[in-house]
């Protein structure tokens, strides 16, 4: 299994990998669609592939923190 950072990135270029991506998230997808309604469970499943589908193209991987902006980040948000 490649690390997250690795898979968005052959995401954008390899269908097979996007598959793999949106299937990685589908046992958290299910959890929360065990409390919708259950006439919209579909709909909004699909809605939510949709939306980490777009996250993966849209996702800005030269913008990734190193470790001192995260934790610098980190440090900010706690105060």
């Amino acid at each position: 299994m490649t690390d997250m950072y690795t898979m968005v990135k052959r995401a954008k270029a390899d269908p097979e990998v996007l598959n793999e991506l949106v299937q990685l998230f589908e046992p958290k997808v299910n959890k929360l669609m065990k409390r919708t309604n259950p006439n919209d469970m579909a709909d909004l499943s699909q809605e939510l592939k949709i939306m980490l589908i777009q996250s993966a193209y849209q996702y800005d991987l030269n913008s990734v923190p190193g470790f001192w902006e995260f934790k610098d980040k980190y440090k900010r948000e706690e105060s």
